[in-house]
């Protein structure tokens, strides 16, 4: 058996999704983090956007239930919860427990979804690729749902990977909205669109990781 992915994240609900989507690519364990630090808005303005999209999301999900429904049946998305047997959580991915159980998994390849921020010395530990969804719902839902403000018809998701220089862009689409998409619909419409990318982003490191090996002998 070759070594794991591990897939870290928080207690966003859309987590699952991804678990479900890569779990036959080598997925073993899942480390949550119970609660990660609420996200503090820079200024005033950023705080009502905060508040404002807390309070309506649950409504707009209400109200957007055939488009839900539309998105989930488009990849599909599998809505079945992560196994518990699979999880170990931890208080914070900052952690030094979260260290301790990644030393011990020494993971092929690690995947990020939802979580709050991972210091950098934390990411400089991990001895092999690390990559993660972009833009975050998890850090005070203002980057991914305000997107729609600032272009109203189309936003983009991006596949990054860490690297000495912080995070780099792998893979990006274009999201195109429709008329009834609003903060509710976005997590699936992000979904359905940056799967893919990832599977594709995971299949293209594990080739390589196998190749590396092979000519090393």
């Amino acid at each position: 058996m070759g070594r794991p992915i591990v897939l870290l994240v928080g207690e966003h609900r859309t987590s699952a999704y991804v678990y479900q989507a890569i779990r036959n690519l080598g997925v073993t364990h899942v480390i949550r983090e119970d609660g990660p630090s609420e996200h503090r808005p820079e200024s005033l303005n950023h705080w009502l956007t905060h508040a404002y999209v807390r309070s309506m999301a649950p409504l707009m999900r209400v109200s957007s239930r055939a488009r839900i429904r539309e998105l989930k049946g488009r990849y599909p998305l599998n809505d079945e919860p992560i196994p518990f047997h699979h999880i170990l959580r931890v208080t914070s991915l900052n952690d030094a427990k979260t260290t301790m159980w990644l030393d011990r998994l020494d993971p092929q390849l690690i995947v990020t979804h939802e979580t709050g921020p991972i210091d950098p010395s934390v990411l400089a530990r991990f001895d092999c690729p690390v990559l993660t969804v972009k833009p975050t719902i998890a850090e005070g839902q203002i980057e991914a749902y305000w997107a729609f403000r600032a272009k109203p018809d189309v936003c983009e998701v991006r596949i990054e990977q860490w690297t000495e220089r912080g995070w780099s862009v792998v893979d990006r689409a274009v999201l195109y909205i429709g008329g009834t998409d609003n903060f509710a619909t976005y997590p699936y419409l992000q979904l359905t669109t940056v799967l893919p990318l990832l599977r594709r982003q995971i299949e293209l490191l594990l080739k390589e990781d196998v190749y590396d090996r092979r000519t090393a002998k």
